[in-house]
């Protein structure tokens, strides 16, 4: 299976469970079980978004030296933080085509686009692409509410 098929599987799975937490939790996302009552509404859709970035790095020494050394002050400019960087892609399912994944957490979804048409990143992201430093997908997807205590 293609990397660009596992993320539109995954993309529809979300999709469709957001469809079913809207129409489960009356206009809110459905949490799953919890000790609120029924009657009770589940917590709205908070602020919060995740970037994926899933790729190949062709070109190590220019990737390393020309891209990654301006993505930390942009991330900060923008409210993103890194959850995981590696390289260390288990596959329990599925092939990835990849060999790296960095998962970012950003504020909300308009976070995570103004990082991304950022002039400085589109900067480095050309300098990226026309290089071919490397082959990569990324996607956005809003984050789900907190569990309730």
């Amino acid at each position: 299976m293609s990397v660009m098929r596992s993320v539109m599987i995954a993309a529809g799975a979300g999709v469709a469970g957001l469809a079913l937490g809207l129409v489960l939790g009356k206009g809110h996302v459905f949490a799953g079980a919890s000790s609120a009552s029924a009657a009770e509404p589940a917590a709205p859709l908070p602020d919060g978004a995740y970037m994926i970035v899933m790729g190949t790095v062709h070109d190590r020494p220019a990737f390393f030296s020309g891209y990654m050394p301006g993505l930390p002050a942009l991330y900060e400019r923008h409210g993103g933080r890194y959850m995981a960087v590696t390289g260390e892609v288990e596959t329990l399912e599925g092939e990835t085509g990849f060999q790296s994944i960095v998962l970012s957490r950003w504020p909300d979804m308009q976070s995570a686009r103004d990082f991304w048409e950022d002039p400085d990143y589109r900067t480095l992201a050309n300098a990226r692409i026309d290089g071919e430093w490397g082959d990569f997908n990324v996607v956005l997807i809003p984050a789900l509410p907190a569990p309730s205590e």
